[in-house]
């Protein structure tokens, strides 16, 4: 189907996100800046929705990666205690040393395995609680309400990842190999804690002493590299964040002037709401307080949510059916609505995990984290997520202070947007 943009469509989103970066600069999580590119957002919604408001929301920003300092410590100080193990001490004395060396590492991948792996707010409650908001403009239907179709973004931009900063590719593989060291290692103490409680003495162990001294060695450089991920406070509030994610924002409303002027092609019986989620580089926190909150209301009226996350390069257009880092399988439905659409709309746009389909990306994947589609899914929602980055490029701005809207690719939100715009009549043909 041919969709005709206008111009001003067209240069309304690019000045949207100029303007965005200009008045409220880097938004990191619950900041002062995020929430009023939030209020702007929400001005931009009455412009054309039927109603638009904010929905407040409180959690604990800092927790999702400071939780990385917390197990540097954690492994770092289980490390020491093994190591006092190895001074020939009374048994009991060693037993107490190693069974703290076993529950350091239990711990720290307890919290890995939840807070990253899963989403989970294991760990938050030990950090400051704070204040963001979603915004919601909503399309609403003049008869009954039988489905819901949503459009989101996300309005906060990441905390500045130093590692990508100055390591680049360097940047994966020390979180990967900061992953190994800590699977490695939790292996080793579970060995050496079952040894020591049945009466064996660590220190007659020279093999053991010998390979965590080797794996001490090569995890030092990388604990350190880890420990000086994000910088403290507001000196890590550098992202401006055009690519990820006010790209998506832009086209969310895009969708929400083109509805307004025509609203014909909204389906019978459909609300259509647009999203701007806030803390989603806290680990999701607002798509997750979104749906918790509407899940009684979503689930009998057919929600689909068609999420929109880092879109940059025209080339490199997909959607996601999978996320490898929690495991999350979106719908079959809304990827081959999105699949088709794209088609029809002239894009080259393949289905794929989150990350990419070739080994590096593949590996990758496994530590990029979720998209908002993710809450959703969880939930038995119908969602998934539309990107369009490339993986060479993204080394160079992605959650760094240059990813700004010089490298958002003319023409990519247009294509996108029309691919969203496509999937409302195909979802209406149905």
């Amino acid at each position: 189907m041919e969709i005709e943009l206008s111009q001003e469509n067209s240069d309304y989103m690019y000045n949207f996100i100029e303007r965005i970066i200009k008045e409220c600069g880097p938004r990191m999580p619950c900041s002062p800046q995020e929430a009023k590119s939030a209020d702007l957002i929400k001005v931009e919604f009455e412009k054309v929705c039927d109603s638009s408001h904010l929905e407040p929301f409180t959690c604990h920003p800092r927790a999702f990666i400071g939780y990385i300092k917390v197990m540097v410590l954690m492994i770092l100080i289980s490390f020491l205690s093994y190591f006092l193990t190895t001074l020939h001490l009374v048994l009991q004395v060693e037993q107490i040393f190693m069974g703290i060396s076993f529950a350091l590492n239990l711990g720290a991948f307890l919290i890995i395995w939840n807070e990253f792996f899963n989403y989970r707010e294991f760990i938050d409650p030990f950090f400051k609680k704070k204040s963001s908001q979603n915004v919601i403009g909503v399309f609403e239907s003049k008869k009954e309400v039988k489905n819901i179709l949503i459009f989101s973004g996300h309005h906060d931009s990441a905390l500045q990842f130093n590692l990508l900063t100055h390591l680049k590719i360097g940047y994966a593989i020390i979180v990967i190999l900061g992953l190994l060291i800590l699977i490695i290692w939790m292996v080793t103490s579970t060995i050496l804690f079952i040894l020591s409680i049945t009466g064996f003495k660590i220190a007659d162990f020279l093999i053991f002493q010998i390979f965590a001294l080797i794996l001490f060695v090569i995890g030092i450089p990388v604990l350190i590299g880890l420990w000086f991920f994000v910088s403290f406070g507001e000196k890590a509030n550098k992202v401006p964040g055009a690519v990820d994610n006010l790209s998506a924002v832009a086209i969310v409303l895009g969708v929400g002037k083109y509805l307004k002027l025509n609203p014909n092609i909204i389906p019978e019986n459909t609300e259509i709401r647009l999203i701007s989620f806030g803390c989603e580089e806290a680990g999701l926190r607002g798509s997750y307080r979104y749906v918790e909150e509407h899940l009684e209301e979503l689930k009998p009226k057919n929600a689909i949510c068609i999420n929109m996350d880092g879109i940059q390069s025209l080339a490199n257009i997909g959607i996601i059916d999978y996320e490898p880092t929690t495991r999350t399988k979106h719908s079959d439905e809304v990827v081959k609505i999105l699949t088709q659409s794209a088609n029809e709309v002239g894009i080259t746009a393949s289905k794929f995990s989150l990350g990419g389909s070739s080994f590096v990306e593949k590996l990758i994947g496994q530590v990029t984290g979720g998209t908002d589609a993710t809450t959703f899914s969880k939930a038995g929602l119908k969602a998934a997520t539309i990107v369009a980055m490339d993986l060479k490029q993204m080394l160079k701005f992605y959650h760094q202070s240059t990813d700004t809207l010089d490298k958002i690719e003319k023409g990519v939100l247009e294509k996108v947007l029309k691919l969203c715009i496509n999937s409302i009549y195909i979802i209406k043909n149905k």
